[in-house]
């Protein structure tokens, strides 16, 4: 092969690669993540349930709940809202009522067990939080490849 054209299938080459791992790392990694601070002290489990699918579901929620501790712990009600599924509408008073009500809760360790779900895209979560002995229901909705809370108005089984 010439040194000319090996250049250029190797040039190709690299930048195929490169494209597809800037797409790959684009489109199947979540749109949240971790802050720095504060800590979230987290234990995401799985009901116990006869079906293996409850507990690949709380594998993948793990990572959402977590920042959603978070966000709870550090008072971050813009940053809450922003966890709500695309199909939400104005979940910013949800969001501040949320930190409001279990903020000081998410300052301790919280517990979070996935429940067995009746369709593939929504998942109810029973939080505890130990500090203050709350408990929460939280509805998670999965929409374009991600986990989301359900926060604001909205129907995201409508399109389905």
């Amino acid at each position: 092969m010439k040194p000319k054209r090996f250049a250029l299938v190797c040039g190709g080459a690299l930048t195929a690669t490169a494209v597809a791992a800037g797409v790959w790392t684009t489109w199947f990694r979540p749109p949240y993540a971790l802050a720095g601070t504060p800590s979230a002290d987290v234990t995401v489990k799985a009901e116990k349930s006869r079906y293996p699918d409850v507990a690949a579901t709380a594998e993948d929620v793990d990572g959402l709940l977590r920042v959603y501790v978070q966000r709870l712990e550090a008072g971050d009600a813009e940053g809450l809202a922003r966890l709500a599924g695309p199909d939400y509408d104005r979940p910013d008073a949800d969001a501040r009522t949320l930190v409001r009500k279990y903020g000081a809760g998410a300052r301790g360790h919280v517990e979070a067990t996935v429940a067995e779900g009746l369709v593939d895209y929504f998942s109810q979560v029973h939080l505890a939080y130990e500090k203050t002995g709350q408990r929460q229901e939280l509805l998670l909705v999965k929409d374009d490849g991600h986990w989301w809370v359900a926060l604001g108005d909205g129907d995201p089984a409508a399109g389905r």
